[in-house]
Protein backbone atom coordinates (compact mmCIF):
# COMPACT_ATOMS: atom_id res chain seq x y z
CA UNK A 1 0.00 0.00 0.00
CA UNK A 2 1.48 3.30 -1.14
CA UNK A 3 0.40 6.46 0.61
CA UNK A 4 0.44 9.83 -1.09
CA UNK A 5 1.98 12.67 0.78
CA UNK A 6 -0.31 15.58 1.25
CA UNK A 7 1.27 18.93 0.80
CA UNK A 8 0.39 21.72 3.20
CA UNK A 9 -0.41 24.51 0.74
CA UNK A 10 -1.87 27.70 2.11
CA UNK A 11 -3.92 29.91 -0.18
CA UNK A 12 -2.74 33.45 0.48
CA UNK A 13 -5.07 35.17 -1.98
CA UNK A 14 -7.57 36.27 0.71
CA UNK A 15 -4.68 37.58 2.81
CA UNK A 16 -3.43 39.69 -0.09
CA UNK A 17 -6.96 41.00 -0.71
CA UNK A 18 -7.28 42.09 2.92
CA UNK A 19 -3.84 43.71 2.80
CA UNK A 20 -4.76 45.75 -0.30
CA UNK A 21 -8.01 46.89 1.31
CA UNK A 22 -6.07 48.00 4.40
CA UNK A 23 -3.59 49.96 2.28
CA UNK A 24 -6.42 51.69 0.38
CA UNK A 25 -8.12 52.59 3.68
CA UNK A 26 -4.94 54.08 5.14
CA UNK A 27 -4.17 56.10 1.99
CA UNK A 28 -7.68 57.56 1.87
CA UNK A 29 -7.61 58.38 5.57
CA UNK A 30 -4.27 60.17 5.20
CA UNK A 31 -5.57 62.33 2.34
CA UNK A 32 -8.59 63.46 4.37
CA UNK A 33 -6.45 64.49 7.33
CA UNK A 34 -4.00 66.60 5.28
CA UNK A 35 -6.42 69.41 4.44
CA UNK A 36 -7.23 70.15 8.05
CA UNK A 37 -5.58 72.64 10.36
CA UNK A 38 -6.22 72.34 14.10
CA UNK A 39 -6.50 75.75 15.75
CA UNK A 40 -7.27 76.29 19.42
CA UNK A 41 -8.69 79.80 19.64
CA UNK A 42 -8.16 82.03 22.65
CA UNK A 43 -11.30 82.70 24.64
CA UNK A 44 -12.97 86.05 25.03
CA UNK A 45 -16.15 88.04 24.61
CA UNK A 46 -17.10 89.47 21.26
CA UNK A 47 -19.89 89.92 18.77
CA UNK A 48 -20.73 87.69 15.84
CA UNK A 49 -20.83 89.51 12.55
CA UNK A 50 -22.20 88.74 9.11
CA UNK A 51 -20.58 85.78 7.35
CA UNK A 52 -21.76 86.37 3.77
CA UNK A 53 -18.46 87.64 2.31
CA UNK A 54 -16.14 86.33 5.02
CA UNK A 55 -12.66 84.84 4.54
CA UNK A 56 -11.18 82.92 7.47
CA UNK A 57 -7.39 82.72 7.82
CA UNK A 58 -6.13 80.03 10.23
CA UNK A 59 -2.65 80.24 11.79
CA UNK A 60 -1.63 76.92 13.30
CA UNK A 61 0.97 76.38 15.98
CA UNK A 62 3.38 74.72 13.52
CA UNK A 63 3.55 77.91 11.43
CA UNK A 64 1.34 76.81 8.53
CA UNK A 65 -1.47 79.03 7.27
CA UNK A 66 -4.84 78.00 5.84
CA UNK A 67 -6.08 80.91 3.70
CA UNK A 68 -9.71 79.99 3.04
CA UNK A 69 -9.24 76.78 1.02
CA UNK A 70 -5.57 77.39 0.17
CA UNK A 71 -3.04 75.64 2.43
CA UNK A 72 0.35 77.35 2.81
CA UNK A 73 2.90 75.10 4.55
CA UNK A 74 5.42 76.55 7.00
CA UNK A 75 7.47 78.67 6.62
CA UNK A 76 5.06 81.05 4.88
CA UNK A 77 6.65 83.89 2.93
CA UNK A 78 5.26 87.39 3.34
CA UNK A 79 5.14 87.74 -0.47
CA UNK A 80 2.65 84.86 -0.70
CA UNK A 81 0.55 86.46 2.06
CA UNK A 82 0.76 89.89 0.44
CA UNK A 83 -0.44 88.54 -2.93
CA UNK A 84 -3.41 86.74 -1.37
CA UNK A 85 -4.23 89.79 0.79
CA UNK A 86 -4.25 92.10 -2.24
CA UNK A 87 -6.63 89.75 -4.07
CA UNK A 88 -8.97 89.75 -1.06
CA UNK A 89 -8.75 93.54 -0.65
CA UNK A 90 -9.53 94.06 -4.34
CA UNK A 91 -12.89 92.31 -4.00
CA UNK A 92 -13.63 93.90 -0.60
CA UNK A 93 -13.80 90.68 1.42
CA UNK A 94 -14.04 90.74 5.18
CA UNK A 95 -11.22 88.78 6.81
CA UNK A 96 -11.29 86.93 10.11
CA UNK A 97 -7.92 85.82 11.54
CA UNK A 98 -8.09 82.65 13.65
CA UNK A 99 -4.73 82.30 15.36
CA UNK A 100 -4.01 79.34 17.60
CA UNK A 101 -3.62 80.43 21.23
CA UNK A 102 -0.09 78.97 21.27
CA UNK A 103 1.07 81.00 18.26
CA UNK A 104 3.37 83.84 19.35
CA UNK A 105 1.66 87.22 19.28
CA UNK A 106 4.37 88.55 16.95
CA UNK A 107 3.31 86.15 14.19
CA UNK A 108 -0.34 87.18 14.46
CA UNK A 109 0.67 90.86 14.53
CA UNK A 110 2.89 90.30 11.48
CA UNK A 111 -0.03 88.81 9.56
CA UNK A 112 -2.28 91.70 10.58
CA UNK A 113 0.41 94.13 9.40
CA UNK A 114 0.64 92.40 6.00
CA UNK A 115 -3.16 92.53 5.66
CA UNK A 116 -3.32 96.23 6.53
CA UNK A 117 -0.43 96.96 4.15
CA UNK A 118 -2.31 95.23 1.34
CA UNK A 119 -5.32 97.50 1.83
CA UNK A 120 -7.63 95.21 3.79
CA UNK A 121 -10.02 97.45 5.70
CA UNK A 122 -12.46 94.99 7.29
CA UNK A 123 -10.48 92.75 9.61
CA UNK A 124 -11.24 90.85 12.82
CA UNK A 125 -9.86 88.26 15.22
CA UNK A 126 -11.66 84.99 15.93
CA UNK A 127 -12.26 84.09 19.59
CA UNK A 128 -13.65 81.04 21.31
CA UNK A 129 -16.79 81.87 23.27
CA UNK A 130 -16.77 81.49 27.04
Amino acid sequence: MIRKKRSADIDITPLIDVLFMLIIFLVLTATFIQGRVVVELPSGDGESGKTANLLIINLSRDGSVLWGDVSLPAPVSSLDLLGLARESAAVGREILVAGDERVPYGEVAGLLDVLRGAGVERLGLALRGN
